[in-house]
């Protein structure tokens, strides 16, 4: 499948204790390892879609992120866009950003990643840290929420998480976005808002 690039739009940022999360939910959108293994765990064959990588504009949200932990950024950044495929189904669409200086960072490698996979890359590294995670309900209109109409045919909100990571004195944001085929979406809570939320709708 054809995408075009960059496929995402800003989501609603919150921290986790804004929703009332199953524990299925809070087992994805918590969990502290890398995705990529715990993707692997639940499939024979894994690989990465990319579907897109080079210097854009970023949203504020993703400014103010980076701004909350002192860390100085310019409006242009390279993005990068990918699918992260679990027996030949995408489960996540993931958009990860990184100052044009972590370009040159070579253990990182993110100019040349091409088709493999960023989580793998950060988990390598010994000094990694990571910020506290953000999560969104993204809704049925949502550009990645209609990507996924589009991949599996039925319309529905999503979930998703971000968190900061640090390395080398470099800092890459990383969004994930998780599909239809996520396991925790098979209960039905996991398309429901707070009591609290819904009076904002």
């Amino acid at each position: 499948m054809q995408l075009n690039f960059p496929v995402s739009e800003p989501c609603q940022w919150q921290p986790p204790e804004h929703y009332s999360l199953t524990s299925s939910q809070r087992n994805w959108l918590l969990a502290e390892g890398s995705l990529t293994k715990k993707l692997k765990q639940h499939c024979r064959q894994f690989r990465v879609q990319l579907i897109g990588q080079r210097p854009a504009p970023i949203f504020d949200s993703e400014f103010d992120l980076f701004k909350r932990h002192h860390t100085r950024v310019p409006f242009e950044a390279s993005v990068r866009e990918v699918l992260l495929y679990c027996d030949d189904k995408p489960w996540v669409f993931a958009r990860s950003l990184f100052p044009l200086s972590a370009l040159r960072h070579k253990n990182l490698n993110l100019s040349g990643l091409g088709d493999s996979s960023l989580g793998q890359s950060l988990f390598g590294q010994p000094d990694l840290l990571r910020s506290p995670f953000e999560v969104a309900q993204l809704p049925d209109n949502h550009a990645v929420a209609r990507l996924n109409h589009q991949l599996f045919g039925h319309s529905q909100n999503l979930w998703g998480r971000r968190s900061l990571f640090l390395t080398g004195g470099q800092r890459v944001l990383v969004s994930e976005i998780f599909l239809s085929p996520l396991p925790f979406y098979e209960s039905r809570a996991s398309h429901s808002l707070n009591p609290e939320e819904k009076g904002h709708e």
